[in-house]
């Protein structure tokens, strides 16, 4: 059975990882194998910049990809219903 780990002991051992502390110092201290810090130091090296991007820029972005999503339904939709219009003769 695999054991879960929460966020921030990952983040507390990847950061002992990258501040130069040794692996296997930082296994014995957390009781975790070293391949998981080998994993959990290339994450955050990764994508610890999205840590510090603006919050606003992310959800602009989120907004405007639903924005397309539902013109595109929009569409669809207008044309099916003009189709059934004409089938109908409405």
């Amino acid at each position: 059975m695999r054991k879960t780990h929460p966020a921030s002991l990952k983040f507390k051992v990847a950061l002992a990882s990258i501040t130069g502390q040794p692996i296997t110092d930082v296994c014995k201290q957390f009781e975790i194998a070293e391949s998981l810090v080998h994993k959990w130091k290339k994450h955050l090296k990764d994508n610890g910049v999205s840590l510090f991007q603006d919050a606003r820029s992310q959800n602009t972005n989120n907004h405007d990809t639903e924005i397309e999503k539902l013109h595109q339904i929009i569409g669809k939709l207008t044309t099916e219903m003009e189709f059934l219009k004409k089938v109908l003769g409405a």
